[in-house]
């Protein structure tokens, strides 16, 4: 015989009765007694913190439920735990998005708050910050049932609805002063400019047609050149302003004042095909282009050979300049040469030349290079030699030949640079010939300057002896003119001399005493030099007296003369 069991149960315990026909359940805290036969299983309460949640099955309809925290639960009787679950945090200005599964419906949750998935709920995405729009930021959403777009622009901090998806974040353009910028509508194609300064954002269908732009500074010296989109036509801007164009006009170009010198002139092609020469010495040297008139450009040929047409320019110089060409000539007897020669030319008139020519320098050279070819071909080398640069000056100054004029052009002069023999075997022998005129040359003024020399040398002897002549009498001149004047004055002194004895004495006896007189003087002059001169008595007139010394004892043998 089989005996009732007594079970005793917990707060936190449950059993589990299975019979033959169905399944019930005894939660505690109680106590239970099982009849015979019964499938009994003890099982404990789960226990859920705060945030913890468990998803149940039921087992016979397979419907999910959600247990939440914080507490005891107890499976039912057709019960089991799937899984156990924690709630999602969000934050103050965190949001995320709950699709149901079963009914694809979205909805948006956002902070402080936990988030509890229903059984047929999921995340969409993650956890996003909500988006501080400000003055620098807008959120640019699009509405998903209707693909509207919308741009947020009120301070907020902005969580987007369920059916709302954010595109994009957008910065506010900022114009400055003399600024703009063209944005084209993508659904109705139409174009605006927004002029600086400011700040804006633009629509959400539309976009940037370019970049920010500059508004163009027009001045004396600068136009711009716009074209009407809707028209098609050109117009040039030519006030002064700061020029921002319209929505229907498009900057093609700035322009600047051409400004010409008193030498320069060029060439304007209008909008006809006409040509208009303008030159530095118009009234109105300084002009704008029109707008469908252009600059004509020339391409000349350049280089010492004048092989390749790569000297392009706009402003024609009609100052004479000087050209270097170099080619190749032959003499009448077969002696190759290489030619460099200097052309001294001028541009006379430019409509000629355009109208006749398009590469004026290569026709002057190749002209002048076959004349000179024909004059080199008539003449040996030894005569050319001796005259090239009569040659070559008659052969390309030749009045009779009308080529440069109907270019426009005119030749100054021609001047021979270097010439040169294409072998080098006959380059060397010239180089010897050369060499051997040059010492010639040399020698002979060498020796023109040593007789140079001593010509100056005997023309300056010749001088200096003429000189001397002169010296010798301008001296003679000058002895007669002194002793003239000093017998003068001593026939003067002697006059006086005489006329101062009086008249008793005769003349005779001046003299005489005149005479005494003068060798006194002629004695005392000898007597302070130091020249020896001996006098007689009877030259001196002297006489020699006897005086007896201090003791009585005359003096004798004393020389009659005097020293």
């Amino acid at each position: 015989m089989l005996l009732p069991r007594l079970y005793f149960l917990k707060a936190d315990e449950q059993l589990l009765i299975e019979d033959f026909t169905q399944r019930f359940l005894v939660n505690g805290p109680t106590f239970f007694f099982a009849r015979p036969l019964l499938k009994i299983t003890r099982r404990n309460a789960s226990t859920l913190g705060p945030t913890g949640y468990a998803r149940i099955r039921n087992l016979l309809t397979g419907e999910l439920r959600n247990e939440r925290g914080p507490g005891l639960y107890f499976l039912g009787a057709n019960e089991e735990v799937v899984k156990n679950l924690t709630a999602i945090p969000l934050k103050r200005n965190q949001y995320t998005k709950i699709i149901d599964q079963r009914t694809a419906v979205i909805r948006m949750v956002r902070g402080e708050t936990l988030i509890y998935l229903e059984p047929n709920e999921e995340l969409l995405g993650t956890i996003e910050e909500g988006i501080n729009i400000d003055d620098d930021t807008a959120v640019l959403v699009r509405t998903v049932e209707t693909g509207q777009l919308q741009l947020i622009t009120d301070r907020q901090v902005f969580f987007p609805q369920a059916n709302q998806k954010i595109e994009a974040l957008w910065k506010p353009i900022l114009l400055k002063q003399n600024q703009y910028v063209k944005l084209i509508d993508k659904s109705t194609g139409a174009v605006r400019v927004v002029r600086g300064e400011c700040r804006f954002y633009r629509e959400p269908t539309e976009e940037l047609l370019g970049d920010i732009q500059e508004g163009v500074n027009v001045d004396e010296h600068t136009a711009v050149l716009i074209r009407n989109t809707e028209s098609a036509q050109l117009e040039l801007i030519t006030t002064p302003q700061v020029f921002i164009p319209s929505a229907t006009q498009e900057v093609v170009r700035l322009r600047q004042r051409i400004l010409l010198e008193d030498h320069e002139a060029v060439v304007v092609k209008d909008k006809l095909g006409q040509y208009q020469i303008r030159r530095g010495t118009d009234p109105e040297r300084a002009f704008f282009l029109e707008p469908y008139a252009q600059l004509v450009e020339f391409c000349w040929s350049s280089g010492v050979h004048k092989a390749k047409r790569n000297l392009t320019f706009t402003h024609l110089d009609v100052r004479p300049k000087f050209m270097s060409y170099e080619f190749e000539v032959r003499t009448q007897d077969n002696v190759e040469l290489v030619l460099a020669i200097t052309l001294f030319w001028q541009i006379m008139h430019i409509e000629a030349m355009i109208r006749t020519t398009d590469d004026a320098t290569g026709d002057v050279c190749s002209h002048a290079r076959s004349s000179i070819i024909q004059a080199v071909s008539q003449t040996t080398l030894e005569r050319f030699l001796s005259s090239f640069n009569d040659l070559v000056r008659e052969a390309v100054l030749n009045p009779n030949d009308a080529f440069y004029q109907t270019r426009g052009v005119q030749i100054h002069a021609t001047e021979v640079r270097s010439i040169a023999c294409k072998d080098p075997e006959t380059q060397r022998i010239l180089m010897e010939i050369i060499q051997e005129t040059t010492n010639r040359l040399n020698q002979l003024q060498k020796q023109e300057s040593s007789n140079e020399v001593q010509l100056r040398q005997l023309e300056g002897n010749i001088a200096a002896e003429q000189l001397k002549g002169q010296l010798l009498v301008l001296r003679q001149e000058h002895a007669k003119t002194e002793a003239t004047t000093q017998g003068e004055a001593e026939a003067i002194r002697v006059k006086a001399f005489l006329d101062g004895l009086g008249e008793q004495l005769s003349s005779e006896d001046k003299l005489f005493l005149f005479n005494l007189l003068r060798k006194q003087d002629a004695i005392a002059a000898l007597s302070t030099g130091t020249a020896q001169l001996y006098f007689t008595p009877a030259d001196v007139n002297l006489s020699i007296e006897a005086r007896p010394l201090s003791g009585g004892v005359p003096l004798q043998g004393v020389e009659s003369g005097s020293r």
